[in-house]
């Protein structure tokens, strides 16, 4: 005979749902400082990401489901890529992830001075700075009060002055315009020599 009865019991299946990250970061710095970059998603979760497309590195997310990364100390624009997120636990999950955060390295400024180094007492000099277009160059005179002077944007600016004893001109520093304002101390100097003949 066909023989039958009902049965109790059930299976319960949890799905997981899959993982998400993101990354944020993206900004522009001076040449030789670091910034940050901030992971966010699954709490606990394993994020891969590259920089520059060189080998993939991992960073955990915590029970916030945040990590940061202090960026080494940077020249060059630099690219942070998220390739993948994998859930804690089991069963380990992952996925896919898109993103990037893009690290903008602005030059480190530059500046130099020039002119003539020999001149008669009493006469018009001429001081050449050059360096960075639309830089801000500070500098002194024998040691004073530091002073400024702004680069045009072909990058020269002039200082004209009737010098009567030797007079030295130092570079202290130059900065960029912009933001970030980018400095980079110099320390360079240029001597002016004054001849002051005289007879007896």
């Amino acid at each position: 005979p066909n023989c039958g009865q009902t049965q109790a019991g059930s299976v319960a299946i949890t799905v997981q749902a899959l993982p998400v990250a993101s990354i944020s970061g993206t900004a522009t710095i001076c040449s030789g400082t670091s910034t940050m970059i901030t992971f966010t998603g699954t709490p606990n979760a394993t994020v891969t990401y590259n920089v520059n497309a060189n080998p993939d590195e991992f960073i955990i997310l915590d029970a916030a489901g945040t990590a940061t990364l202090t960026t080494p100390i940077l020249t060059a624009d630099s690219t942070y890529t998220l390739v993948s997120v994998a859930s804690n636990g089991t069963p380990n999950c992952s996925q896919t992830v898109l993103g990037s955060a893009l690290v903008s390295v602005i030059a480190a400024p530059a500046a130099s001075i020039s002119g003539a180094t020999t001149i008669c007492s009493g006469t018009t000099a001429t001081v050449t700075f050059t360096g960075t277009p639309n830089a801000t160059v500070t500098y002194n005179i024998n040691g004073a009060a530091n002073q400024t002077i702004l680069l045009n944007a072909s990058g020269t600016a002039t200082l004209v002055g009737t010098y009567l004893v030797n007079t030295t001109v130092t570079l202290v520093s130059v900065t960029t315009a912009g933001t970030p304002s980018c400095t980079k101390l110099l320390g360079t100097t240029i001597t002016l020599a004054v001849i002051d003949p005289t007879a007896t």
